[in-house]
């Protein structure tokens, strides 16, 4: 019951003065519509690039070579793609370097062979950024969940997954390739509308350490924090619902800037609205956290404001907030990373699974947060 209380004095403490936040929301609204706007032609597969350029050399000629294609040959890809085949790497780059082709595929000519692990499918493009990444990542994720599957029910029962593919792709069955192949639906709802409500509702939500800086300053840093500590509450308790209760006002500010996209800007946010809604209060959670983290580790609220506005900035932009760009590894840095893999899964992939997986690494981070907190904090102290 006093946790709960905590969570309610919290949530009615940050939202006695409303016109702050609306005036915040209507910002980020305003944000949305003008990238959305800017970029839309950029950002739309069917209207503005046409088709990607691929070209691919496939020197294996086992099973795993012909999955690949089938999947380069599926209906769904070659809807946004135009392939090229080349006999070598180097004919490919000739082919990038003349500005006649988008992205490099190599398949070597031991792909096959189980002898030689991990099979890797080589890809180059000729830009970090915009349709071409967005459309060969997907095209190498359903490679690899295609081979993954065929070669268990290989050792299942001896049958190749793609030599029941191929033979469901000559009878033109659709069903079949819809559930074997890249979906191109998912890319083709990929607008710059629903990417950039994406992308600012996440940016919204990393700028929630500003609750968890407020939570340390008040119980941790200072006289308040000292009287607080010899009261009747317990730590826990105060901690549990105070953080909750912050955690709830970020997370109810995102859903808020959603429910102004779907309604106003039409933007579909899928049929797994739950999930969706999972990954923000998670989120939220984990803002609130890395906050009072910030504050436990440097004991100055002037320097933990100031690393929260680089995360919040520097995590926006390496997870391609403001323009689609692939960072690499460099993009797992952001907080928000698992959060924007999640909700492009579920909104746009339909991969609930997947979206869940990154739900629970968000929700590992959490604890990583609460670990170095107390340890910190015990330092502190003595």
């Amino acid at each position: 019951m006093n946790i709960l209380f905590q969570m309610f004095y919290a949530v009615k403490r940050m939202i006695m003065n409303p016109k702050a936040i609306l005036i915040n929301l209507l910002t980020y609204a305003i944000v949305i519509l003008i990238l959305g706007s800017v970029f839309g032609s950029t950002y739309d597969i069917q209207k503005s690039l046409g088709k990607v350029t691929i070209a691919y050399a496939n020197l294996d000629s086992g099973r795993n070579g012909a999955i690949v294609d089938a999947v380069l040959h599926s209906n769904d890809v070659t809807q946004l793609a135009e392939l090229k085949p080349v006999m070598s790497l180097d004919d490919g780059k000739v082919l990038i370097n003349k500005d006649e082709a988008d992205v490099i595929i190599y398949i070597p000519d031991n792909f096959s062979d189980d002898k030689d692990l991990p099979h890797v499918v080589k890809v180059y493009l000729s830009t970090d950024y915009g349709v071409p990444t967005m459309v060969v990542k997907n095209i190498v994720s359903s490679l690899t969940n295609m081979m993954n599957t065929s070669s268990v029910i290989y050792k299942i029962t001896g049958q190749t997954e793609v030599d029941a593919m191929a033979s469901e792709l000559q009878k033109n069955n659709e069903e079949n390739v819809k559930e074997q192949s890249l979906t191109s639906s998912s890319l083709q709802a990929t607008t710059a509308m629903g990417y950039y409500s994406i992308a600012m509702i996440l940016m919204l939500l990393l700028y929630g350490q500003e609750y968890g800086i407020f939570m340390a300053s008040e119980d941790y840093l200072g006289p308040l924090g000292n009287r607080m500590r010899l009261s009747a509450v317990k730590p826990y308790v105060q901690y549990i619902g105070k953080g909750l209760g912050l955690s709830l006002v970020t997370f109810l500010q995102g859903v808020i800037l959603l429910l102004f996209t779907k309604y106003v800007y039409g933007v579909d946010w899928g049929n797994h609205i739950m999930v969706v809604l999972l990954t923000l209060f998670i989120l939220s959670i984990l803002v609130t956290l890395l906050g009072l983290m910030l504050v436990i580790i440097t004991r100055s609220i002037q320097k933990a404001q100031s690393i929260s506005n680089f995360i919040s900035l520097g995590g926006t932009f390496i997870v391609g907030g403001f323009v689609i760009a692939d960072f690499g590894s460099v993009a797992y840095l952001s907080p928000s990373y698992y959060a924007k893999t999640a909700l492009f899964n579920v909104v746009y992939g339909n991969q609930v699974e997947q979206a869940l997986i990154n739900i629970g690494v968000m929700i590992l981070i959490c604890i990583g947060f609460v670990l170095v907190s107390l340890v910190a904090s015990r330092r502190t102290v003595e």
